[in-house]
């Protein structure tokens, strides 16, 4: 590795305003994952104060479809959003 890691950083930066770097559509990604937290933690509350198991069950099913959800939105190209011109 040639240049100091802030050399690197700013050659990396360079590139990616030069090709039209486009970002993730973060708020939904934040959404999504505070979902699958939230069930998940749901589903121990259930558990551990003694409920059904299937109630807990059920939350736990569903963050994991919420997670796949939240992966397949974050990695599909279709989802990000162009740069505004002018931005930095």
């Amino acid at each position: 590795m040639s240049g100091s890691s802030k050399e690197q950083l700013a050659a990396w930066m360079a590139d990616t305003r030069r090709v039209g770097f486009k970002r993730r559509n973060w708020p939904v990604v934040r959404r999504l994952a505070a979902l699958c937290t939230g069930l998940l933690l749901a589903g121990l509350a259930i558990r551990l104060l003694g409920y059904a198991p299937a109630l807990a069950a059920a939350c736990w099913i569903a963050a994991v479809v919420t997670g796949a959800v939240m992966l397949i939105w974050f990695f599909d190209p279709r989802r990000f959003r162009a740069r505004p011109s002018g931005t930095s």
